[in-house]
This record gives structure tokens, sequence and C-alpha cells, in this order.
């Protein structure tokens, strides 16, 4: 039987397991997609310091889900932008799409009509299957001048998620 996943807002105790979660996601889902020095460098950004922060700004909102194994991935809101969706790669399948569906109803109640993101090159058809769409190509420089290309995308709310 599958874990359930189950969706609730972050808390500031999770700040460590949110980290643990970012750097897999990043060094794992990111192989094929980066080198090993932009995905080291991506990885660094992803402290338990950085996302205390992050659950502290009341500007984020920031949403967890977790199995009974514990936290399993991670997503966040700033406004109109959609500023992470993370996924531990034993994450259920289905995870990520229940984490972006959730803070583009966050977005939803708070009436944005459209979102935005910047997508790395490994979660490109993820997004595009969300419908969202690219506006342009982009770099992203990260810590220490390593430079990550990643796409800037948009997408209207009113958009569902493609099943292809």
């Amino acid at each position: 039987m599958p874990a359930v996943v189950t969706l609730r807002p972050a808390r500031p105790g999770d700040a460590p397991a949110m980290a643990r979660v970012f750097e897999t996601a990043v060094l794992v889902r990111g192989q094929g997609a980066y080198g090993p020095r932009e995905l080291a460098a991506w990885a660094a950004q992803g402290s338990a310091a950085r996302f205390a922060a992050m659950l502290a700004d009341p500007a984020k909102r920031l949403v967890a889900a977790e199995t009974e194994a514990g936290l399993v991935g991670l997503a966040g809101l700033e406004g109109a932008e959609v500023i992470l969706v993370y996924t531990a790669p034993d994450a259920p399948p289905g995870t990520g799409r229940q984490l972006l569906t959730a803070v583009e109803a966050l977005a939803r109640d708070s009436g944005q009509g459209a979102l935005t993101l910047t997508a790395s090159r490994n979660a490109l058809s993820f997004y595009l299957r969300g419908g969202y769409r690219i506006l342009s190509l982009a770099v992203r420089t990260l810590p220490g001048g390593e430079a990550l290309p990643v796409c800037l995308m948009a997408k209207t709310l009113s958009d569902g998620f493609h099943t292809e």
C-alpha cells in the first residue's frame, strides 16, 4: 500500500528536515541536468538556518509534505511567486504535484490570478505538465559565483495540471 502524504503548513521545527529534503532533492534529482560544481553550490543554499529564516518571514508561506516516515517535501509561495517545490527522492509519486497544487490554492485564496517561478532544468517538464509556460531562459548566480541555467516560467491560475 502506498504511503499516505499529508500536507500542512510548515512549522519552525521543520527547518532541519526541510534542509535535508532540499539537499537530497538537489543532489539526486539534479544529476544529468547539472554538473557536480553546480549541484554542490545549489545544495549548499539549503541550510537549516536559511529555512528557519524563511519560516520566520511572514511574507513566505511554506507547505510541508509528510508521511509516517517524516517530511518528504516542501513548497513555498511569496506573493505571486512559487519560491520552491522540492521532494525527497523516496517521496511517494505525486507528492510534487500535491505541493504545487497546494501553493497554487494559497495563491488563489490570496487573490493572485497568475504565478511565476524559476525552474531548474530537471524540473522543467514537471512545470510544463502543471500548465506553466516558459517566459525566458535565465541564469541564477549562486554563492561562490557558480552559474545555474534556469527557465523563468508563468501560469494563469485558471489553468489545470496536465496529466500527459
